[in-house]
Parts: C-alpha cells; sequence; structure tokens
C-alpha cells in the first residue's frame, strides 16, 4: 500500500524565502574566510557530523578562548539533525568549560574596556527585500564571522552574539537608511572604510553597509530615537484610480477602524485598532505614493499590512514599498555620559541576577507575521 508523503504546514513563500537565505548564506563563502583558524575547523567538522575530528580541536578552542563560541556551533549542528549521539561526549567537554567562561564575562564585564559597540547604517532593497529582520540578522552575522569579527557574547545561559537590527522591516518591504546595532569584543583594527568594503563583499545583491559609528556603550537605542518613517510605494498602472480613491477615503476620515488578530488581555482574539493616527501626511505624485508614520504610534505594525488596509488591497501583492528615510531625534545621552554611569551599574548587576543579558526578542502581536527585533 502506498502512502502519500504529510504536506508541509509550513506556507511555500516561507520555505522560499528559507531557500534564498540558505543560498545566499553559502555564497557568502566565496573568499576565505578570516573566521579564528580553530573555531572554523570545529565549525567544518560540525557541518560534516565529523564528531572525531570536532573532538580533537576542543583543547585548541577552549585555549583560544572559544568555547563559548564553539558549544553554540555543537548545539546547532545538533538542533538541525547534523549530529548523532557521538556528539553527546563533546557537549559534556565543552559545556562545563563554557559556563566557566561565560562566568568569567560576567564577572569582568563591567571594567571590560575592549568591546566596542558600533551602529551600522544599510539599505535593504530588491532581490534583499524578500529578507525579514530575522534573515538580516543571520546574513549579518555570517559577514562579520567570515570577515573575522567577533561579537560580544551577552550574559544569558545560552549565550546569543549581541546583534540588533534597529527598526526591522518584514519580508517584501525595503529601506535605503536602516540601522543596526552590534557589541564586539574588540574595537577592530581597520577603519570603517575597509570593515566597510570587506563586508559588502560578502553581502548578497541588494544589501549595501554604507556607514559604521563606534559609539558608546550607553548610547540610546535606534528604536527609542526613532521619530518618524518616511514611505514611497510605486502604484501599478493599472490599480492607480482605485488605490488614489482608497487614500482620499482615508484622508478624509476622522477615524479608520482596522481589525486585526491580535492580543487583549493576553487573549487570541480581533484588535480593533484607530488606523487614521498612525499615518501623518500621504500624497501622489503621480502614480508614485509618499506616506510618513509616526514611530510612537506606529510601532511595530507591519507597514505592508497598514498599507494594505488603506487601499484595501492583499498586502502581498503591495510590491516595492521602500522605506526612505528614518528621522531620529538627538540622543541627550551622548553629551551627559557620567550621568549614565550608576544606571549602566544597575542594569549590569540585573543582568548578571537575571542571567537574561539581551536575550529579548520583542514581536508584532499579529498572529501571522512576527517582527522580530534582535
Amino acid at each position: 500500500m502506498s502512502t502519500s508523503a504529510r504536506p508541509s504546514a509550513i506556507p511555500p513563500e516561507v520555505l522560499a524565502r528559507e531557500a534564498r537565505l540558505t543560498a545566499a548564506l553559502a555564497a557568502m563563502a566565496h573568499a576565505a574566510s578570516r573566521e579564528a583558524a580553530p573555531l572554523r575547523t570545529f565549525r567544518e567538522a560540525m557541518a560534516a557530523g565529523d564528531a572525531t575530528s570536532a573532538e580533537g580541536l576542543v583543547e585548541e578552542v577552549v585555549r583560544e578562548g572559544l568555547a563559548e563560541e564553539a558549544l553554540a556551533i555543537l548545539r546547532e549542528a545538533r538542533r538541525t539533525g547534523k549530529g548523532d549521539d557521538a556528539l553527546e561526549s563533546i557537549r559534556k567537554r565543552l559545556a562545563p568549560l563554557a559556563e566557566k567562561a561565560r562566568e568569567r564575562r560576567v564577572a569582568s564585564w563591567q571594567l571590560d574596556s575592549r568591546r566596542a559597540s558600533v551602529r551600522i547604517a544599510y539599505a535593504k532593497l530588491p532581490p534583499a527585500a524578500d529578507f525579514d529582520g530575522g534573515d538580516l540578522q543571520r546574513i549579518l552575522l555570517a559577514a562579520f564571522r567570515l570577515e573575522g569579527l567577533r561579537p560580544a557574547l551577552d550574559l544569558g545561559h545560552h549565550p546569543r552574539p549581541i546583534l540588533q537590527m534597529g527598526l526591522p522591516l518584514p519580508a517584501g518591504a525595503g529601506g535605503r537608511g536602516e540601522w543596526a546595532e552590534a557589541v564586539l569584543q574588540r574595537s577592530p583594527e581597520a577603519g570603517a572604510e575597509a570593515l566597510l568594503a570587506g563586508l559588502n563583499a560578502r553581502l548578497p545583491e541588494g544589501l549595501h553597509l554604507h556607514r559604521w559609528i563606534e559609539q558608546p556603550h550607553y548610547a540610546t537605542p535606534v528604536a527609542e530615537l526613532a521619530e518618524t518613517s518616511e514611505w514611497t510605494w510605486p502604484c501599478p498602472e493599472d490599480l492607480l484610480d482605485r488605490a488614489q480613491a482608497a487614500t482620499a477615503r482615508f484622508l478624509a476620515a476622522a477615524t479608520f477602524a482596522w481589525d486585526r488578530a491580535g492580543k487583549v488581555g493576553g487573549q487570541k482574539q480581533e484588535k480593533h485598532v484607530d488606523l487614521r493616527p498612525m499615518v501623518e501626511s500621504m500624497t501622489w505624485e503621480g502614480s508614485l505614493l509618499r506616506f510618513r508614520t509616526p514611530m510612537a504610534a506606529f510601532g511595530a505594525t507591519n507597514p505592508l499590512k497598514l498599507l494594505g488596509a488603506v487601499l484595501e488591497a492583499d498586502p502581498a501583492s503591495l510590491k516595492g514599498l521602500v522605506r526612505e528615510a528614518l528621522t531620529l531625534r538627538e540622543d541627550s545621552r551622548l553629551a551627559q555620559g557620567e550621568r549614565f554611569e550608576p544606571k549602566l551599574r544597575n542594569l549590569y548587576e540585573d543582568a548578571v541576577l537575571l542571567s537574561g543579558g539581551s536575550n529579548i526578542t520583542l514581536v508584532d502581536d499579529e498572529d501571522d507575521e512576527p517582527l522580530r527585533l534582535g
């Protein structure tokens, strides 16, 4: 008796984007990797499922201060099914050594002056617009690794590299003035121009880093500085009349009800939202729609779904949406650094006590398409 394979519950577009991401990550290794040699060899052994070679590298990995990173590679190999029970002995050797390394980092975190906080401006345009914030985080981490840059790890029990996408865009939306923020274990010796050139040579088409700014550790995150976003959307000619009529109705309305899936009182149900305060302005330049959203009201709302609600159209059909600019207010902390030292000390102590580090993920409360901030 023949049986048919069970259909995947994952939407085809998600599978397609994952395939594109896998291909992009593989293509980034076209040039020789600058990752620390012991860790690179350990990673290759894990990818091949070669437990014997990997176990022989444990001593060198630990000696080079890479135990935590190696344990993370091992966990990923086990999670994706590339390993087998033979890897358990490696885990038992690595886990206590990695925990000791984490404890040493926790104890010296506040006094470690070698870390470097950086803010990176980048553009995300087609064909890279099909990647979401989580995809971009994986791509940037791979680029950092291949270029020999080592992100600092947070203070969680399962430490993660500290790299945040400032205000991530969903798959299908592009941006010209986006931001990512990272903390590196050491300030790079190369200048900003050389760093950007090396990273850009790795990145897939449509992604381009154009500014590298080192900043104090107490600088306010981009997400907290954002004031407004400027968007453009090129309307197809056959939809222009209907789209212009829809925007006219929206602009004429004092309120504009939008029902979407969400959580009310912790329970999943229809969430009633007034869309009107989320759009400050909306104008047409021929077939190009321009609109501005205040970030305080906009929050983590998916911009494609917002535009789809205004136009009474399927968000998936809206191609070419781009955030042209993100307006940031001035960071008052940068001029008052001495005032934040006690606050930083308290934050450090809280992170140690909670062992939470920066493992915080904020998500859009819509059921079907989360927006991950980090």
